[in-house]
């Protein structure tokens, strides 16, 4: 188990990392002049990559969503059990929300133009 400046430090190194992803993802689209699809690429990458839920029932430590559905889904035993499904919530809202605010900043500067 963490200790709580390990389990701060591993988030913290965890959101640089994010960054790195969404940076070099942000730069390679821009090469290519895609306009819209690096806004909707980025912001999805953003939702799926920063999306905290819980590590596990009663636990009060977050991790990411993503990872979290991924661990539960090929580490938990019996087909009964749908522990995967506990992050999806959380990410399926959060994807919602970034395409609200697409839709809301593409309508604003449209108007705008």
């Amino acid at each position: 188990m963490l200790t709580e400046t390990e389990y701060l430090v591993a988030w913290l190194v965890y959101v640089f990392a994010a960054f790195g992803v969404v940076a070099t993802v942000w730069r390679t689209l821009s090469l290519l002049n895609f306009v819209v699809l690096k806004k909707v690429v980025v912001a999805v990458l953003f939702a799926l990559l920063l999306t905290p839920w819980t590590v596990s029932v009663g636990e009060p430590r977050l991790a990411p969503a993503l990872f979290v559905g991924v661990f539960d889904a090929t580490l938990q035993k019996g087909a009964e059990n749908v522990a995967m499904y506990r992050a999806l919530f959380p990410l399926s809202v959060s994807l919602m929300v970034v395409v609200l605010l697409l839709t809301a900043e593409h309508l604003l500067n449209k108007k705008h133009r």
